[in-house]
């Protein structure tokens, strides 16, 4: 019997397994006083682009995004705990549907741009779905997305478009290639 190749090498894992780390540490020593929301979507987006520009494997977001919403959970980012994990899960898997749209070719800024928007907002979206599920009421919520959709597009938007530059970079100076041995 031959045995099997797993979906993801090693060094598949370790790559995307730090990328989620960095999500995290980035949540915990950065902290811009904006006061804006979706602010932070121009830096933590970053790793996950980069990670599923690198690895261009369907699921490279999702198991980024499984990776870092088990560390928020279990360092307590936020006030929501255990749904940490769905907020990251919906971050990666968009970022993965956005990769696969874009034939994984996330060094461009348009591609990252919309990666990483995309990415932003579904995580407000799913942060909002979580608040109505626990009881906050509909009505601030309502009154609350409206600009905060247009803030967390634009900031994750920038943060793709970072992503992007960093991929370009990297492949330019040899470090990845296009091309999956």
């Amino acid at each position: 019997m031959a045995a099997r190749t797993p979906y993801f090498s090693l060094h598949e894992i370790a790559l995307l397994s730090l990328c989620g780390a960095l999500i995290v540490v980035l949540n915990t020593t950065f902290s811009l006083p904006l006061k804006i929301p979706g602010h932070s979507g121009i830096y933590w987006v970053v790793p996950v682009i980069v990670g599923v520009g690198i690895v261009k494997k369907p699921g490279a977001g999702t198991y980024i995004g499984l990776i870092s919403g088990i560390l928020a959970t279990f360092f307590g980012l936020n006030t929501l705990h255990l749904f940490n994990l769905l907020i990251y899960l919906a971050l990666g898997g968009v970022v993965d549907l956005a990769g696969l749209l874009f034939l994984y070719r996330l060094d461009n800024p348009a591609a990252g741009f919309v990666a990483g928007a995309a990415g932003n907002l579904a995580k407000m979206v799913v942060n909002y779905l979580l608040q109505t599920f626990l009881g906050i009421p509909a009505a601030f919520i309502v009154i609350g997305i409206g600009i905060a959709s247009v803030t967390h597009l634009v900031f994750g938007g920038l943060g793709g478009v970072i992503a992007a530059l960093v991929l370009r970079s990297l492949l330019k100076a040899g470090v990845i290639t296009r091309d999956r041995a």
